[in-house]
């Protein structure tokens, strides 16, 4: 009787010992990957913060696209929502307390939804996202519509009440100027805003409206904001407008793809005496990042070359393994610094979680298997 106690004295210990470490391995996983893997990746980040308060400070977001109610699993519809807010509440905390920007660029394709989305569910989706981008009080905002915000991609075509309700939803949120074409300003930048899909032709009114963008951009440098990269395609659809804009940067997003392009004979001459020297503009070439040091240095003020930066998604549900914000210094000679912040695998941490999910399950199985062959062993005994 005493060796029989002894052992199930043992045997309550064993359990409570093994339980203990698994609670707390499990905790540990679950604080790591829903709090602590931004600040790993914080570590990771390049520094481009300068002593020059004249310095501008630049955070560009691109394709959050909050998701939407139509689309998702009327059961795990809310799980899902949660997760992807939650996500990207981090993601750009993060971001904003790393860069400490004086204006934050977000390059269209807002909300998932927002296009097909009706007026309640619109205002429903704008409600979340700036409770998601939570802005500091001292920093300016810029923002840019996406195909998915207004249409302008297949079949969703883009329609003027859809950009009149993004602009009415987006324009009074701390910025002015947030229509299809307009400028908006900060330090020695100009932000020339616009909204030119694939295939979209340039009509008079175009035309018009981007030589109103160009007499609006009065400070020393032009950045040109579009959802849809322009370098990439035929030089047709894009020379006229790098000729009207002059800009000295171009920065896009969409493909959900950190790109960059490269363009030696894009950028017309802004002195007088290359004033004859203008080329039809040529079609960009992709330059290979990996190849490059980090962070990535641009002089804007160099004629002889325009480039696009293509910032990747910020949302792990865009189907792609890498996502991060673009963040950006430009000084006031146009010395500019710029790198990804590359945001933790959200997938990666969900199959981690499946994985341990799954081993609990087996460890529950093998330890109900062990007790009913330990009784059915000792039933063997008591009928022998």
């Amino acid at each position: 009787m005493v060796q029989m106690a002894r052992f199930r004295n043992f045997s309550f210990r064993a359990r409570v010992s093994l339980k203990l470490p698994g609670f707390f391995i499990v905790c540990a996983v679950v604080a790591y990957c829903e709090i602590f893997s931004f600040s790993v990746c914080c570590w990771q980040w390049s520094k481009l913060s300068s002593a020059s308060e004249d310095d501008l400070r630049i955070l560009f977001v691109a394709d959050p696209q909050l998701v939407g109610l139509r689309d998702e699993s009327r059961l795990l519809g809310a799980i899902t929502r949660w997760d992807c807010d939650k996500y990207l509440q981090f993601g750009f905390f993060h971001a904003v307390g790393h860069v400490r920007p004086h204006v934050v660029v977000f390059l269209g394709d807002l909300l998932d939804e927002g296009s097909v989305a009706t007026d309640d569910e619109f205002m429903t989706y704008v409600r979340r996202f700036h409770r998601v981008f939570r802005m500091p009080t001292n920093v300016k905002s810029v923002f840019a519509s996406g195909d998915n915000d207004v249409g302008g991609e297949g079949s969703d075509s883009k329609q003027q009440w859809k950009l009149n309700r993004f602009a009415k939803h987006f324009e009074d949120y701390r910025a002015r100027g947030n229509c299809s074409m307009c400028v908006s300003s900060v330090k020695h930048v100009s932000f020339q805003k616009m909204s030119f899909d694939f295939g979209e032709r340039i009509s008079q009114l175009h035309i018009d409206m981007l030589s109103d963008v160009r007499m609006h951009s009065t400070a020393r440098y032009r950045i040109i904001c579009n959802h849809m990269p322009l370098l990439s395609r035929l030089p047709v659809e894009i020379a006229k407008i790098i000729e009207i804009l002059q800009p000295h940067l171009i920065v896009t997003a969409h493909t959900h793809l950190f790109k960059l392009y490269r363009c030696s004979d894009c950028r017309p001459y802004e002195s007088s005496e290359n004033a004859n020297k203008r080329q039809p503009a040529g079609k960009g070439e992709t330059v290979n990042v990996k190849d490059l040091p980090r962070p990535l240095s641009f002089n804007l003020s160099d004629v002889l070359q325009l480039h696009e930066l293509v910032i990747p998604t910020c949302s792990y549900r865009m189907g792609v393994p890498d996502m991060g914000y673009g963040a950006a210094v430009i000084s006031k000679n146009g010395q500019m610094k710029f790198d990804i912040l590359w945001l933790p695998s959200r997938y990666r941490q969900l199959k981690f979680y499946v994985i341990i999910l799954s081993l609990i399950a087996l460890w529950l199985l093998m330890t109900r298997l062990y007790r009913y062959a330990k009784i059915g062993y000792n039933m063997l005994i008591d009928m022998n």
